[in-house]
């Protein structure tokens, strides 16, 4: 099912996931509407917090031979990272903001799966971003904190409209 993609400054998004102990059938039915949201949001990632849960997992929208396929990560830990690249970004929970951020390149991560199997994953370039971009969602951290000086004064503005439409 479809969520709504939560946006800034709803306060679950500064919040801490909490750990998956078990996959429950809540859970398998979390990660589908994280996926089905994610895709129709047309969006390259989508942690749970961003739908209004606070438990440990996000999804990501890889392509194989133009189809979606999503991928699930459930309690994430980068393990290792090598490599730096400063490229834009944005979120589905701040809408028409891009920044850019500097990520390492190339990241080694541990996740269980919707099996409850622990594996460890290899990624590079810009599926390394989203899944750095989506653990520090689990984490409470959000793009404008990687905010650097050159795009401040924008995510400023950006932040002040906000607050003059009250949301």
């Amino acid at each position: 099912m479809k969520r709504q993609v939560l946006l800034y400054p709803h306060r679950i998004l500064r919040e801490k996931s909490r750990p998956i102990t078990q996959i429950s059938k809540e859970i398998l039915e979390l990660v589908d509407d994280l996926a089905e949201t994610m895709l129709i949001e047309d969006g390259v990632g989508l942690a749970a917090n961003q739908i209004g849960s606070e438990l440990s997992v996000f999804v990501l929208n890889t392509m194989n031979e133009n189809e979606p396929q999503p991928m699930v990560f459930i309690n994430p830990m980068i393990i290792d990272s090598t490599g730096e690249k400063n490229e834009e970004e944005g979120c589905l929970s701040f809408p028409d903001l891009y920044i850019n951020i500097k990520r390492a390149d190339e990241v080694r991560l541990q996740a269980m799966n919707t099996f409850g199997e622990d594996l460890v994953y290899e990624a590079k370039g810009l599926l390394a971003r989203a899944i750095q971009h989506e653990i520090d969602h689990l984490n409470g951290v959000l793009l404008i904190d990687h905010c650097g000086d050159a795009d401040r004064e924008r995510v400023n503005q950006y932040l002040e409209e906000l607050n003059k439409d009250g949301k």
